[in-house]
Order: structure tokens, then C-alpha cells, then sequence
């Protein structure tokens, strides 16, 4: 089997040539031709059927680029073909979406970006929307200058997470399961949302480091995955500073439990109670709060922060008080994870997301009927369950105020979601499985 990785190259090589003749076949046909100008009305372009040819030449320069990756085989076949998946949405399905939304970031990142390095450098440290433009300028040195083409980046970087999440939920499960990694990279919300030019598919390749890291870290004893831990911490909290603390009160959990040696216990939560006592405060400063202000008055204030009229689900939620925030405590966390329900949003992808969201809500009751106390003994168990909750709760202010950011949102946690909820259904004595030794 190892002599069919020498001819990973030639086939991936053969595939971007199809690939390419086929796409300069496809724009050669009126119809289509018109459909990529129309979509394209907002794209910051003089030519947009150029920008278009060029996103698929570096589609298929970035195919080939798989073969260099150093994963084995078996994975190269099917991140090729995940990334075509992937090419076909932010190529094709995309496309209505961009000609609809005039006012998307995406347009404003892509701008920015010709700024270039140096131009964006010195505001590099705000983080954020700057992190993004950021890297949209470390493509165009060294990629084609092209709304799509950039927008490939990002949704290679998105493929890259997804793949991180799946090596550590291979790690998890002792075994190889194409299902897993089908089920995260085609789940739709995951699948588009990752695939955008803006802050989403950085943030989820963040993660996925750090997850993958951190599993690697407790299931092999190999201190040097510290070094992934902290660094997805770091990419997500440059991107949006408050996933810092959101991702480092379940990993402390996670390292007071499994590391076994005392010394590197105490040094790997030193470390990650370090990171915590910078990234607070600087969260606390990124949305204006008080650090003496108390609960009832920092959630207020966020809610009031995050006030947008663009598919808001209800302005008249008042947080005056501790009882009030108890109420809306519920309402706040089944908004972030499962709304838009249908009818939410009167438009065509609202209802698409709110089907979605009815499908996980179904979904994650009945992974629900199956839990078990005795599952937390599993200490990734309760990690994810932490995560979840810690996630939930921070979003759970602001996502009812605009339902078209909780859903972009959610992406950075439907990775886990839906891997509680496969362990959940897995685990139930009534699902039969074999596991076999850890993934090397």
C-alpha cells in the first residue's frame, strides 16, 4: 500500500488538468457565462469573469498542493475530494448569496488586503477583521490578485481545520472513520460558512489546531503538543479575543485530570492560567466592560453592544436583574445553538438555516435521551460538555440580537456539537462498534 503514495502526485495532477479543461469548457457557455457576471455585481473587480477564471486556476493549483501534505495516502484521496466539494459551493452555490448581500465584510477584506503586509502590519496587533486582511494580503504575494482566488484560500485554510478536527476525533476513536470526517466537512453550515472569505474559516482552523493539539497532548503524553494547545488559543483569540477564555476554561479542566505527572501538571496549567489572566482583561476591554462591574451589567451592556436591526429575533429582553438573567439564560443558549427555526427569517436562506437548525434540534434530542451520568467519567467527555456550555453561554447574550451572526458563529462549535452528538448515539449499548489501538 505505501507504493500508492507515489503516485499521489501524478493523479492529483491529472485531476487539476481535468479539473481546469473542464471549467474553461463550463465559462465558454452563454448562459453560464452570464449567471457568473450577474453574481458577481458586487465583487471590487473591473473583470469579473477574469476574477472567476482565476479562482478556478487556483483551485486547481491548490488540488494539486494536497499531494504535498504530510498525511498519509488514504487521507490525500479524500481531502481532494472534499476540497472539490468544497471549490463546487464557493465557485457555484455561493455565488447568489454574494450577488444578495452588497454590505458583506468580505468585500471590505478583500480591499484591504492590497494594502499589503506592510501596510496592514503596524494594525496587525488590533486583531480581528486586521488578522483577516492580513492574510488575505499573504495571498496576493504569493497568489493570483482575485476576489475568488482569495476566497479559495480561506476555504483551503477551512479544510485544513476540518481535517485537524477529524485526525483528533480519529485519535479519540482508536480507529480510521470516513464517516466522521464526511459528517463534519459536508454538514451545510460547516461546509459553507468555512468556505467564505472573512474571519470564519481562520478562527476554525485555530480551533481544530487546538483541539487536535490537546487530544494529542492527553492521549500520547508528548509534552511538545503544549505548543498546538497554546497556539490554536492564540489564533482564535487574534481573530475574535474572547474564544481565549471560552477555549481555556474546559482545557484547564482537561489538563487537572490527565496529565499524570504532577511536575508538567503544575507547568501546563501555569502556562494556561497565564494566557487566561492576559486574554480577560482584554476581553473585559474589547467590548468597553467594567472589571468591577457585576454579572447582571456586563450582560446588559453586551446585549445592548450587539444591538442589529438585520434579522434580529426580539429587542424587548430586559436584563435588569439576577432572576432576569436566569430566565433568559435558557431562551439565550437554545438561540445560539438551534435558531433560526423555520420562519424565523423571511427569506430563502433563512429557511434554509432554519431547516438545518430543526434537523440538529431533532437531532440533539435524541443524542440527549441517551446520556449518562456515567459518561462523564470520560474526561473528553466532560471537556466537550464544558466547551458547549462555556460556549453557549457567551454567545447566548448576543445571539438572539442578530440571528445571521449566531448562525456564522456557531461554526467555530458544530465540529464538537456534532462529536458529542456521534459519542452520544456511538457510546449507547445499543450501537455496536470495535475499536482497535490508537491512531499513530
Amino acid at each position: 500500500m505505501k507504493s500508492n503514495g507515489n503516485f499521489a502526485q501524478p493523479l492529483l495532477a491529472a485531476a487539476c488538468m481535468a479539473a481546469m479543461i473542464g471549467a474553461v469548457l463550463s465559462i465558454s457557455n452563454p448562459a453560464l457565462y452570464r449567471f457568473i457576471e450577474d453574481s458577481g455585481v458586487n465583487i471590487p473587480t473591473a473583470d469579473v469573469l477574469t476574477d472567476f477564471t482565476w479562482g478556478i486556476v487556483w483551485a486547481c493549483l491548490l488540488l494539486a498542493s494536497i499531494a504535498l501534505w504530510p498525511v498519509p495516502w488514504r487521507h490525500k484521496k479524500i481531502l481532494g475530494l472534499a476540497w472539490v466539494v468544497k471549490c463546487v459551493v464557493a465557485l457555484g452555490l455561493m455565488l447568489p448569496y454574494e450577488q444578495r448581500y452588497y454590505g458583506l465584510d468580505c468585500w471590505h477584506y478583500f480591499q484591504r488586503a492590497h494594502l499589503g503586509l506592510a501596510g496592514i502590519g503596524a494594525d496587525l496587533w488590533r486583531g480581528g477583521a486586521e488578522v483577516v486582511c492580513g492574510v488575505g494580503a499573504l495571498h496576493l504575494a504569493i497568489g493570483p490578485d482575485s476576489y475568488h482566488a482569495m476566497k479559495l484560500s480561506f476555504a483551503f485554510l477551512g479544510l485544513a481545520g476540518l481535517y485537524l478536527f477529524y485526525r483528533a476525533a480519529e485519535q479519540l476513536l482508536g480507529r480510521p472513520s470516513l464517516m466522521v470526517f464526511w459528517a463534519i466537512t459536508l454538514y451545510p453550515s460547516i461546509l459553507f460558512w468555512s468556505s467564505i472569505l472573512g474571519k470564519d474559516p481562520v478562527i476554525l482552523l485555530a480551533i481544530g489546531v487546538h483541539v487536535w493539539g490537546l487530544v494529542n497532548l492527553m492521549q500520547r503524553g508528548k509534552h511538545g503538543y503544549l505548543v498546538a494547545v497554546l497556539g490554536g488559543i492564540a489564533g482564535a483569540s487574534a481573530v475574535r479575543i474572547w474564544m481565549g477564555p471560552i477555549l481555556i476554561l474546559p482545557c484547564l479542566l482537561l489538563l487537572g485530570t490527565r496529565i499524570k505527572h504532577l511536575a508538567w501538571r503544575i507547568v501546563a496549567i501555569a502556562i494556561i492560567c497565564a494566557a487566561l489572566a492576559v486574554l480577560g482583561p482584554a476581553t473585559l476591554s474589547r467590548f468597553g466592560l467594567d472589571q468591577t462591574a457585576d454579572l447582571v451589567e456586563a450582560s446588559r451592556t453586551l446585549a445592548t453592544g450587539w444591538d442589529r436591526a438585520n434579522s434580529s429575533l426580539a429587542h424587548d429582553v430586559e436584563i435588569n436583574s439576577l432572576w432576569d438573567l436566569i430566565l433568559f439564560t435558557p431562551q439565550g443558549l437554545f438561540s445560539a445553538y438551534f435558531r433560526p427555526l423555520p420562519g424565523d427569517v423571511a427569506n430563502l436562506f433563512g429557511w434554509l438555516a432554519g431547516f438545518e437548525n430543526l434537523g440538529l434540534l431533532a437531532l440533539s434530542i435524541w443524542a440527549a435521551l441517551h446520556f449518562r451520568f456515567s459518561l462523564l467519567k470520560n474526561s473528553f467527555f466532560s471537556w466537550g460538555l464544558g466547551l458547549l456550555i462555556t460556549w453557549g453561554l457567551a454567545y447566548s447574550v448576543i445571539a438572539y440580537r442578530d440571528l445571521g451572526s449566531a448562525v456564522r458563529f456557531r461554526l467555530q462549535i458544530l465540529p464538537i456539537l456534532l462529536g458529542m452528538i456521534g459519542h452520544l448515539l456511538w457510546a449507547h449499548p445499543r450501537f455496536p462498534r470495535k475499536r482497535r489501538a490508537a491512531v499513530p
